[in-house]
């Protein structure tokens, strides 16, 4: 299988926005405060303690805390996350009105 590198030094910080995000959610629906249908909380569930579980694990690989090497997938996945976490941060900055931050994004 094909490794690739990835920078756990730029990235790791959404990566684990995004798994903390994704926990809270399934807390909150296990918890009743957040109505889901239960195929996708299902479907959640199982992305959250398969393919995300892996992701967050393996940011927590690498050697010299600068770069680990994940799969394709692992990859692919990353980079959505990535930007997911960088459209978040910048809807809060809009929201609050400090727009001089967003090149920071």
């Amino acid at each position: 299988m094909k490794m690739y590198p990835f920078s756990v030094q730029k990235n790791a910080h959404s990566i684990e926005f995004f798994h903390n995000r994704i926990a809270n959610i399934l807390y909150d629906v296990e918890g009743g405060e957040v109505e889901m249908s239960s195929d996708q909380y299902n479907r959640l569930r199982d992305f959250f303690d398969g393919e995300l579980q892996e992701l967050y694990e393996a940011m927590f690989q690498s050697r010299d805390g600068r770069v680990v090497y994940l799969t394709g997938r692992q990859i692919g996945l990353a980079k959505k996350v990535i930007v997911w976490a960088s459209e978040q941060r910048a809807a809060s900055l809009i929201a609050n009105g400090k727009l001089e931050f967003l090149k920071y994004c």
